[in-house]
């Protein structure tokens, strides 16, 4: 039923493509698969589906993901799943790798989310926020912007939603709080997960 491309490296991405594409050839796939579909921060989520209750989640995730590299391997890796569920995360990478703005992220989204909407026209897509996180604070206002436009965006469009996941990571001093990180400060640690987890659950049709 699932016909993936044979993988081949080629670039910066590829070692955890090339990962994913293996483990989508050999495992059993779901028949109603909800795609988790973003950076690193899905893919050192290695509890998901345990911590989401769902046998249905299949996860995309590729470490130094962004919007651009999204639509990039979007054909090799969503599109031949057929999900009717995709949950997106990213524009971390975008913005501190690689030196976007906030709104600039935003525009790469846009576009990922027109390619996502041809392709796969029946399928309900929900956008996490990005998270901030101590080590890439000082990206805090570009990251504010990004999410801010983005949630306009999905009221907008009205064909995808937006999710702020990550709320429940800021302290009462507005920042974010290091006993969710793992130690580079950056990446969620098993209480993040239980955080995003505790949210994504309560999230109309996301899972049910």
């Amino acid at each position: 039923m699932f016909e993936f491309p044979t993988p081949l490296a080629t670039n910066r991405f590829e070692d955890d493509v090339v990962a994913i594409l293996t483990r989508l050839q050999r495992g059993h796939l779901p028949e109603r698969p909800i795609a988790f579909y973003g950076s690193s921060s899905f893919r050192l989520w290695g509890t998901m589906q345990q911590d989401l209750r769902s046998l249905d989640i299949v996860n995309l995730g590729f470490g130094g993901g962004t919007n651009l590299s999204g639509r990039h391997y979007l054909h090799k890796l969503l599109v031949p799943l057929q999900p009717q569920r995709v949950v997106l995360y990213f524009g971390e990478n975008d913005i501190a790798n690689d030196g976007l703005t906030g709104k600039s992220t935003f525009q790469n989204l846009q576009a990922l989310l027109d390619d996502i909407r041809r392709a796969l026209p029946s399928a309900t897509i929900f956008v996490l926020g990005t998270k901030q996180s101590p080590t890439r604070w000082i990206y805090a206002d570009e990251v504010d912007e990004y999410n801010s436009l983005t949630a306009s965006c999905c009221q907008e469009r009205g064909d995808a939603t937006f999710v702020d996941a990550s709320a429940g990571l800021i302290g009462e001093n507005g920042r974010p709080m290091g006993r969710y990180y793992q130690p580079d400060f950056i990446h969620l640690n098993a209480g993040g997960y239980a955080v995003w987890a505790d949210i994504l659950r309560d999230v109309p049709g996301l899972l049910t």
